[in-house]
């Protein structure tokens, strides 16, 4: 039987979160503490699509909080951001699998709909545009909806950190060190990002960027021989 660790997650989790409940069952402490700032650029113009493309499960907050949506269909990057959706008791009529790079989710998405649907993607200044680059025949619109700032964090010694974005991996790590730690990551992206940082951080991704993989992962590596 594994003894209690700590577990840093960096957001702030829904109050019916399944990783909370897990992790107070188990005994296990868990700290929530996003190491970013998210802010909203309102009381902007929405353009009429057939799609509309959230990246990220701020992108759903920011954008349901503050704009209508007009979009015939939704689509979402994976499984983290449906859950965010999901809990505003909203489907989805796309869901990438985020185990993927994004230009492969990108590709899959553009193959799934009618060449000449338009698509709105509401994204952070900082989106690398991975996804709408992928395109090559549908009208595409970027809202730049919300400004994301690197807010670094000092917290105590974890022995999970699971870091939900690039951002939060650069909050992170201006103000923590990697030693002793295990980190889970979300999605390829941020997995690539850490791994180019080059901290010789041990890095896991689950399977998908949802609570339950989480949990599952987290409980394969406790059971795994420690050397």
């Amino acid at each position: 039987m594994a003894f209690p660790k700590t577990i840093l997650v960096s957001r702030n989790l829904s109050t019916d979160s399944l990783l909370r409940e897990w992790a107070t069952d188990k005994g296990h402490a868990l700290i929530e503490t996003p190491f970013i700032r998210i802010e909203p650029i309102k009381d902007q113009d929405v353009i009429p699509s057939d799609w509309i493309f959230f990246s990220s499960p701020n992108g759903v907050d920011v954008y349901f909080d503050h704009y209508p949506i007009l979009a015939k269909k939704i689509a979402v990057y994976g499984g983290g951001t449906l859950n965010r959706l999901e809990s505003r008791g909203i489907e989805a009529d796309f869901v990438g699998d985020n185990r993927k790079t994004p230009e492969k989710i990108g590709k899959d998405f553009f193959d799934s709909i009618h060449p000449h649907e338009v698509v709105l993607f509401p994204v952070s200044q900082l989106s690398k545009k991975s996804i709408v680059n992928v395109n090559q025949h549908n009208v595409c619109h970027e809202m730049v909806l919300y400004n994301t700032s690197v807010e670094p964090t000092k917290v105590p010694k974890v022995d999970f950190a699971i870091l939900t974005s690039p951002s939060n991996i650069d909050g992170y790590l201006l103000e923590n060190s990697v030693e002793n730690v295990e980190f889970i990551v979300m999605g390829a992206t941020s997995k690539n990002h850490f791994e180019n940082l080059n901290t010789g951080a041990r890095i896991h991704m689950p399977e998908a960027s949802t609570e339950v993989a989480t949990i599952e992962l987290l409980e394969k590596i406790l059971a795994a021989p420690r050397h």
